[in-house]
């Protein structure tokens, strides 16, 4: 049983271009008969058939109970959908990113390689081995795994189109930018919280008293008073203790954190939620430092895929078999056979690293 969801990469949101909700179509998106009765969309030369659907939906749902139970098919959306429907939508953003990034591919005249062949017939042979004879049918495969060797090798096609196009992106980071610091801080704030949970703002009179008793609890901070002790008696945040880079506090409190020097004490400082004292603990943490350049780095990477991937799906109008698609559940039979579809490509290219002639 798999610890947590399958997280979506950057690059399959941008498959929004699609937007498979009956409630809102995208304006680009032409519901038509025109495909067969078996096929769930077309874009461009590229169409998906039920049976991929199902696997992909399969996987999704798998995913999902495996870790909520089967609890979780009565969660409320607090929307006119079900949980059912949104992992309908995932499977379709999955699959139409597969057919758009094999379409993109072709425009690289990229394609596999014979081990890259060689390790999505291992994939193939590894989840097909996996399924029962109950699960084959209700799923619609061919006893040969035909279909599963397809979407594996277009899932792999995808990852080597990606590390393609990424491959000559590597902007210099430097440690002012990818800075991580870490500070304590003591927080007085400036509302309350009613018994409805709704927050109530301190009247002006109310805020300057306050002022002054932050002000005063820095000048003891300043006289050597344990900043600890400070913390434990006066401040009202849960958490006294917080490390951050650039971009991820509120302005005010994290433009006076990377102004400090290691022990120093700030002014007091104001945010939306009160009044902070905030002692420097450290102004760069190395190595979180470095994964935070990391961290950057495929952010970088991952906006200029964006770019080339939204600049190429700008002008696709993909059709959706509509009617099909409110006709899919749930293969009926039961989840916990596990439908290790992503897992077993995971496993199988662990270790793949792309590599490109020329």
């Amino acid at each position: 049983m798999r610890l947590k969801i399958r997280k979506i990469c950057f690059p399959l949101l941008l498959a929004a271009l699609f937007a498979f909700t009956a409630a809102g179509c995208s304006s680009k998106v032409v519901l038509t008969a025109g495909l067969g009765k078996n096929e769930i969309f077309r874009v461009g030369d590229e169409r998906a058939t039920l049976t991929e659907f199902d696997l992909y939906l399969a996987a999704i749902a798998w995913d999902y109970e495996s870790i909520y139970g089967s609890e979780f098919w009565d969660i409320e959306t607090g929307e006119d959908t079900t949980m059912v429907d949104n992992c309908k939508e995932l499977a379709l953003a999955q699959l139409s990113h597969l057919k758009v990034m094999k379409l993109l591919a072709q425009e690289y005249s990229l394609t596999l390689n014979e081990e890259e062949e060689k390790m999505a017939a291992l994939a193939a042979e590894r989840f097909m081995a996996s399924l029962s004879g109950e699960a084959i049918e209700a799923l619609g495969l061919d006893e040969d795994g035909s279909e599963v060797l397809e979407l594996y090798e277009e899932r792999l096609l995808s990852d080597k189109l990606y590390a393609y196009l990424i491959k000559d992106i590597n902007p210099e980071i430097s440690d002012d930018e990818a800075r991580i610091v870490t500070v304590q801080h003591i927080l007085l704030k400036t509302y309350t919280v009613d018994e409805n949970g709704n927050r109530q703002e301190m009247s002006e009179e109310e805020k300057s008293r306050l002022y002054t008793k932050a002000e005063e609890i820095r000048e003891l901070a300043l006289e050597g008073e344990s900043f600890e002790s400070l913390i434990t008696k006066y401040s009202e945040d849960t958490k006294s203790t917080y490390s951050f880079g650039k971009g991820e506090m509120e302005e005010s409190f994290e433009n006076t954190a990377f102004e400090l020097e290691t022990d120093e004490i700030s002014h007091v400082t104001v945010t939306s939620h009160g009044y902070h004292i905030i002692k420097c603990i450290s102004t760069l943490d190395r190595e979180a430092t470095d994964q935070n350049k990391q961290t950057l780095l495929l952010q970088r990477k991952a906006e200029a895929f964006g770019e080339t991937y939204n600049q190429f799906i700008a002008d696709m109008e993909p059709e959706l078999n509509e009617e099909l698609l409110e006709t899919i559940a749930l293969p009926d039979f039961d989840l916990t056979g596990e439908i290790l579809f992503l897992d077993i490509y995971d496993e199988v290219t662990a270790d793949y690293e792309p590599t490109f002639e020329g």
